[in-house]
């Protein structure tokens, strides 16, 4: 038995960190996975980039390193999401192998068994930081087409900014890069066709259509599902053994489901909310998902 703690959307909030590093000292669990999402985001744009690399420099060690001395064994699997400044992955690296282990568009052995693979990034939002978001579709499939050209209408914002060590800097989404950068295309790369039935998967964005990708009625999407068709049409294909989600944090509430299943594959989100100091993780045995517990702590 090789027991996961997942969870995802912390945004930096340190009593949701200290009872994840606490309760998986508790079970002594063999890995925990943070799915995205990881540093604080109440600032104001100006101190926006600086804040999240201070974090980054000084609470975030200090977080993590009481689960490293107390269960070193544990392995810490985790990588940034849409809220999380790219322009600071030069100090979240500087942990990698370490402290925790990056899993960003990357892939890794896990155990003798499985591999673990991560993809950060989400669908164009409606939201102002562009550093991980994607048109889901370069190329989009003839049956899916009217539901993508809505989506792009209803709730994406093509103009905005991205993070930069000198600062925001303007960005603006053109058919051009439709063409050519994709969550699609990505998808379509070895690192993620590879073994699939021996893979967990870590998406921060939720595929579309599911009970994980459910936005409040009060949200500006209004009550839609708003997951990534791409990651749905990849899963839809690929039946992965396992994947797990992140980014709509209401999700899990509005359909009262934390798992989901697309043919085959288990599709999973904690539905973690940071707003409070309720910290939201599945807990499940690698071997055995189906039996995935989710706490409420």
């Amino acid at each position: 038995m090789q027991e996961i703690l997942y969870t995802s959307d912390i945004h930096g909030n340190e009593a949701q960190y200290k009872k994840l590093t606490d309760y998986a000292v508790q079970i002594k669990a063999d890995f925990v996975i943070i799915g995205g999402d990881i540093l604080p985001k109440n600032f104001s744009k100006d101190i926006f980039i600086f804040k999240q690399r201070k974090f980054l420099e000084n609470r975030f060690p200090e977080l993590l390193y009481p689960l490293k001395n107390k269960l070193p064994k544990c392995k810490v699997f985790l990588m940034m999401g849409n809220d999380d400044c790219a322009a600071n992955m030069d100090v979240l690296e500087r942990y990698d192998k370490d402290l925790v282990y990056l899993i960003g568009n990357k892939r890794m052995k896990m155990t003798e068994s499985f591999d673990i693979a991560g993809y950060p990034y989400v669908p164009i939002t409606p939201f102002g930081i562009k550093d991980w978001e994607k048109y889901d579709f370069s190329d989009p499939p003839q049956n899916l087409l009217a539901r993508y050209l809505e989506r792009k209408r209803t709730n994406y914002r093509l103009e905005a900014k991205k993070s930069s060590q000198t600062g925001w800097e303007k960005f603006i989404f053109t058919p051009e890069i439709e063409k050519e950068d994709s969550i699609q295309k990505d998808l379509s790369q070895e690192l993620f066709l590879k073994n699939p039935k021996k893979t967990i998967y870590v998406f921060h964005t939720p595929p579309d259509n599911t009970n994980l990708d459910l936005t409040s009625p009060l949200a500006r999407s209004g009550g839609a599902h708003v997951g990534s068709m791409a990651l749905r049409s990849f899963i839809e294909k690929c039946q992965p053994y396992l994947t797990l989600h992140g980014h709509i944090h209401e999700t899990v509430k509005m359909s009262e489901e934390f798992r989901d299943k697309i043919g085959d594959t288990l599709c999973m989100a904690a539905g973690n909310d940071n707003m409070g100091d309720e910290l939201a993780v599945l807990v499940f045995d690698i071997d055995k998902p189906e039996r995935a517990e989710r706490m409420v702590m």
